[in-house]
C-alpha cells in the first residue's frame, strides 16, 4: 500500500511539474517565434536595395525562419524532457520522504491495535475458560461459584486498568497540548503521588524517603501527579519487599547543551534500590506495551507496559525531558526535568 501511494503521489508531482514547465515553454516558444519573425522582416527590408529578386529573398527568409523555429522547438523539447525526467526521480524521493512519517504512524497504530487486542484477549480467555470449567462441574457448589466469580472480577479489574491506561495515553497524545496549565508546586505533586501509592507501599513494606523542596512550574496539576505516581508505582513494583525509595524535588541551573531556554530547571527524581534494568532495554522502556525482563525479580510484576509511555507523553506536553540511570541488581533512577 505504501509503495502504490508513493507512485501515485509521484505521478501527481510529475503532472503538476509537467503542466507548469510545458505552459512556460509554450509562452517562451511563442515569444521567441515573434522575435524571430520580427528579425527576419527587418533583414528583408535591409536587403531590398540589393539586386536580388524580392520573391526569392522572401522564400529564403521563410525557409530559414521555419528551420530556426524547428531548431528552437527541438531544444525546448530536450530541456523539458530533462526537467520532467529529473522531476520524476526527485518526486519519487520526495514522495517517499513525505509518506514516511505517515507510514510510521500507521505501522505504530497497527502495532498498538494488535498489542491492545492481545492484552485484552488474555483476561477474556482466562474468564471464558474458568466459566466453561465451572459449567461442566456437576457438583457445582456456591463456594466454588463464588471463587470463579471472584477470579473473573479480578480479570475484569485488569481489563478496566488496561482501558484506563489506553484512554490516558490517547488523551495525552491527541490533545495533551490543550490541557489547562497553571502554577504548580512540585512538592505538593510528589506528596499526592506518594499518597496514591500508600496502599502498595504498605503491602510491600517499602520505605519512602522524601527530600522535597518547594519548586514551582507551569503545568497541568492532574497530569503531573499522574506522572510522579507512575514513577513511584514502578519503583515500588520493581523493588524487593522491605526496600527503600527516595523521592526528590529540587531546582538546578541549566547546564551547557541542555535543551531548555530558561536558566533554571525543576526536577522530580525517583530512585529505588530494586532489580534494575539492563542497559540494552533502557532505550525501549518508553515504548507501548514494552516490559523489561522481570526474570531477576522473585515475584511476578503486574502491568501492561503502558505506564512509562504515558509518563513520556506527559513530559513531552510539558516541554520537559526524562532521563534514566539503572544498574542491574542496584536499582534505577528516573529524573524528570521541567522548565521552571
Amino acid at each position: 500500500m505504501f509503495q502504490s501511494a508513493r507512485i501515485r503521489l509521484t505521478a501527481w508531482y510529475l503532472l503538476i511539474i509537467a503542466f507548469i514547465t510545458l505552459s512556460f515553454s509554450a509562452v517562451i516558444y511563442r515569444f521567441v517565434s515573434l522575435e524571430l519573425e520580427r528579425g527576419f522582416i527587418a533583414a528583408e527590408y535591409r536587403l531590398r536595395g540589393l539586386p536580388i529578386p524580392q520573391r526569392n529573398v522572401r522564400l529564403l527568409l521563410a525557409d530559414e525562419l521555419v528551420e530556426s523555429k524547428k531548431s528552437f522547438l527541438v531544444r525546448l523539447i530536450i530541456v523539458n524532457t530533462a526537467i520532467i525526467s529529473g522531476a520524476g526521480v526527485a518526486g519519487y524521493f520526495l514522495a517517499g520522504k513525505t509518506l514516511k512519517p505517515i507510514k510510521l504512524i500507521m505501522d505504530e497504530q497497527k502495532r498498538f491495535v494488535a498489542d491492545s487486542s492481545h492484552e485484552l484477549r488474555t483476561p477474556l480467555t482466562a474468564m471464558k475458560s474458568e466459566i466453561e470449567v465451572a459449567l461442566r462441574e456437576k457438583g457445582l457448589t456456591i463456594k466454588y461459584a463464588k471463587e470463579v466469580l471472584k477470579s473473573n472480577l479480578d480479570e475484569v479489574d485488569k481489563m478496566k486498568e488496561l482501558n484506563d491506561y489506553l484512554l490516558s495515553l490517547s488523551r495525552y497524545e491527541a490533545s495533551g497540548r490543550e490541557l489547562p496549565k497553571e502554577k504548580v508546586d512540585l512538592k505538593e505533586v510528589a506528596l499526592q503521588a506518594i499518597g496514591r501509592n500508600m496502599a502498595l507501599t504498605k503491602e510491600k513494606k517499602i520505605t519512602i524517603k522524601k527530600e522535597l523542596e518547594g519548586v514551582t512550574v507551569r503545568g497541568n496539576p492532574q497530569s503531573l501527579v499522574e506522572l510522579a505516581s507512575i514513577l513511584i508505582n514502578n519503583a515500588i513494583k520493581y523493588s524487593n519487599s522491605g526496600g527503600k525509595i527516595t523521592v526528590k524535588t529540587k531546582i538546578k541551573k541549566r547546564l551547557t547543551g541542555e535543551k531548555f531556554l530558561r536558566n533554571k530547571i525543576a526536577i522530580i527524581e525517583v530512585k529505588d534500590v530494586g532489580i534494575g534494568i539492563n542497559e540494552g532495554e533502557i532505550p525501549h522502556i518508553f515504548d507501548r506495551f514494552y516490559r523489561a525482563d522481570t526474570s531477576r525479580c522473585k515475584s511476578e510484576v503486574d502491568g501492561y507496559g503502558l505506564g512509562l509511555s504515558i509518563a513520556k507523553s506527559i513530559v513531552d506536553i510539558h516541554n520537559g525531558d526524562i532521563k534514566v540511570k539503572s544498574k542491574v541488581g542496584k536499582g534505577s533512577t528516573f529524573t524528570i526535568l521541567l522548565p521552571a
